[in-house]
């Protein structure tokens, strides 16, 4: 205890020794960087679960955002890894609430809201990281803030470009009712995804040209047969010829219905795949619950949808 009040102590001093620096220098550079890099005391007289979140929120407290010099200092870009990966619970709501809350200190500093815009959608962009629904962070973002409005950096041809991109993402993220898709299959019948009367639908998106569809493909096959009836599968063929994809379904013996539009009409802005293979996971409720996954985390977020029921 008397280390600790020792260690406030120092740390009280420091911050209102820099505090001065920053008052009686308020333009220089050295006195922004040292006093903006503090980061602000964790409430102990706050509940616990209520600290974290009001840490969260001071943050940014200290930096002049009016001092653009500071973006070409590591200061901004380490507190942004610190904000957004240690701050922040990993999932598409938490990490737009938290992107929203900066993006308004900076709406009227250009400089601020072009870079840190750019590098809250690089650092979630959809492929490239882990968070399972990273679309529903790029959506969000795109939405609000790269608009012809606010976007003042592009282009209006390189806005409607990433904004047709956001909305072929919006309508299949995690927690929406999930979209209907009527289609042909290898015989020339009309297959109706939402007609499956399975607990569980699995909506497979592949190409047979593939390498990875080609090795996921079986798995996938192998785990629809063994669960045949409490779940179905509804397999997409993208970006292929009909004699490609009818010698793909023969050669894998595929049971599950297969679909398959040249015109891409009948699934697009459905279902948004940007590499294959895509699966999407739909349940009881007809509500989309997993996507961007591979075969062996399937069985992992249908019974974690069955506990929650319990």
């Amino acid at each position: 205890k008397k280390l600790k009040a020792e260690k406030e102590q120092i740390e009280g001093e420091k911050l209102t020794k820099l505090k001065e620096i920053y008052q009686k220098n308020p333009k220089s550079l050295f006195a922004n960087f040292k006093y903006g890099g503090q980061n602000p005391k964790l409430r102990d007289d706050l509940p616990k679960e209520a600290q974290v979140p009001q840490y969260r929120k001071e943050f940014w407290d200290n930096v002049n955002f009016s001092d653009p010099r500071l973006l070409r200092t590591p200061m901004i870009g380490n507190k942004m890894k610190k904000y957004f990966k240690e701050l922040t619970p990993q999932n598409p709501d938490s990490i737009f609430q938290a992107a929203k809350m900066l993006m308004d200190k900076v709406l009227d500093k250009p400089e601020y809201f072009k870079i840190l815009a750019n590098w809250v959608v690089l650092t979630y962009e959809p492929t490239k990281c882990e968070l399972m629904d990273a679309e529903a962070v790029f959506v969000k973002m795109v939405q609000n803030y790269f608009t012809k409005e606010r976007a003042h950096w592009q282009d209006s041809l390189t806005t409607s470009v990433i904004q047709k991109r956001a909305f072929e993402m919006a309508q299949s993220l995690v927690g929406l009712k999930a979209p209907n898709v009527i289609s042909t299959d290898q015989y020339g019948k009309k297959q109706e995804l939402l007609s499956k009367t399975a607990d569980y639908l699995i909506v497979y998106m592949f190409n047979p040209d593939c390498e990875h569809c080609q090795a996921e493909t079986p798995k996938l096959h192998q785990y629809y047969l063994e669960n045949k009836g409490t779940v179905d599968v509804f397999a997409i063929g993208i970006e292929t010829d009909d004699a490609k994809w009818k010698n793909y379904i023969a050669k894998n013996n595929l049971q599950w219905t297969n679909v398959f539009d040249p015109t891409n009409k009948s699934i697009y802005g459905k279902y948004f795949v940007d590499i294959t293979p895509e699966i999407y996971v739909i349940n009881k409720e007809r509500k989309i619950i997993g996507k961007n996954l591979k075969s062996f985390q399937v069985p992992t977020i249908i019974d974690k949808d069955r506990a929650s029921k319990k």
